[in-house]
């Protein structure tokens, strides 16, 4: 091969013109599409960086609503326990004032029982008494057999009112 300074120079000339007019025409368009894309990712990086500051935002407002309902359900959870006992213990207290009711209401009707008894007792003891003087008039005792029977009665009285 030989060495051909007419074809060297011809090439080098081509290769210096092309890339001449390389640099004019598509070195321009290279860099803008270049440029365009180096803003296109730094535009892509911005909003990825926006984004996960935002899902980072929301991700802290996410935890302190869930820490806040947890401690609203702790609440209501008390809240609820402490009106539970109220009503229980409302419903005891109901128990006990109608068992005392009840109790009282026992209690008038043994009195009102035990009054009856005694007038029934009382009118009994009356009867009593004037059989016995029916029976004093029809005998022909003295004086001292009707006072001492007459005594006797009133005693018997005392000892059934007892």
């Amino acid at each position: 091969m030989e060495f051909n300074l007419t074809v060297f120079l011809l090439q080098l000339s081509t290769f210096l013109v092309g890339m001449f007019v390389s640099s004019k025409i598509f070195l321009p368009q290279l860099k803008n599409w270049m440029e365009s894309r180096r803003k296109r990712i730094e535009e892509q990086i911005a909003v990825a960086e926006k984004r996960q500051k935002e899902a980072e935002s929301l991700k802290t407002d996410f935890d302190k609503k869930v820490r806040e309902l947890e401690q609203n359900t702790a609440e209501i959870i008390q809240r609820s326990r402490k009106e539970a006992g109220q009503a229980r213990d409302e419903a005891i207290q109901a128990a006990r004032k109608e068992a005392e009711l009840i109790l009282a209401d026992a209690r008038k009707a043994i009195e009102s029982e035990r009054q009856a008894v005694t007038q029934a007792l009382q009118n009994e003891v009356g009867l009593l008494a004037v059989n016995i003087a029916e029976k004093i008039i029809r005998s022909s005792v003295d004086a001292k057999v009707q006072e001492k029977m007459v005594k006797e009665s009133i005693q018997e009285l005392g000892s059934r009112k007892n």
